[in-house]
């Protein structure tokens, strides 16, 4: 096998391993307690891994579509999900890829991936208002808030993972 092909093989199955990983992930309880405007889902914070590997932009929206699709709130969810999924991803690994500091690239992720769930407090305003009492702002807050608790908690693990394990490869 040429080094090209097994270059695109070890991709493809990395993206089908982080992408099942957030399916999994979501699917144990104590991993994801959503309800409405509150969706505390630590498979979330694969969305830091766009920081080393463009990768893991499709991974992790393959993974949001698959979830929302079957475990969320349907087709729209998981068009919107995914929608955001790769569009936040994509600009958390546009702006990180200025940022020389690890640290600092993860913050900026935590914070790119949290402001944009505007989209996911729009979705629920629109689409399933039984979900988002309070009007926009205060579902956006608490989605704000959820997502950035998922986000430092993906971090903290991914950060470690990464000393370990080569995730720009």
């Amino acid at each position: 096998m040429e080094k090209k092909q097994k270059s695109q093989a070890r991709n493809i199955t990395l993206i089908g391993v982080v992408a099942a990983l957030y399916i999994l992930i979501g699917m144990i309880p104590p991993f994801n307690l959503r309800g409405g405007a509150i969706q505390i889902r630590l498979g979330e914070g694969f969305n830091n891994l766009a920081i080393f590997n463009k990768r893991y932009i499709i991974a992790q929206t393959i993974g949001v579509f698959v979830f929302n699709l079957f475990f969320g709130l349907g087709i729209v969810d998981a068009i919107i999900g995914g929608l955001q999924t790769l569009t936040m991803t994509w600009v958390v690994y546009q702006v990180t890829r200025r940022i020389p500091n690890t640290i600092l690239k993860f913050v900026a992720s935590t914070l790119i991936v949290s402001i944009f769930m505007f989209w996911i407090a729009a979705e629920l305003i629109i689409f399933y208002p039984k979900f988002a009492d309070g009007g926009f702002w205060l579902t956006y807050g608490m989605l704000f808030i959820s997502e950035l608790a998922s986000m430092i908690v993906g971090s903290i693990v991914i950060y470690a993972v990464s000393k370990g394990i080569n995730l720009k490869k």
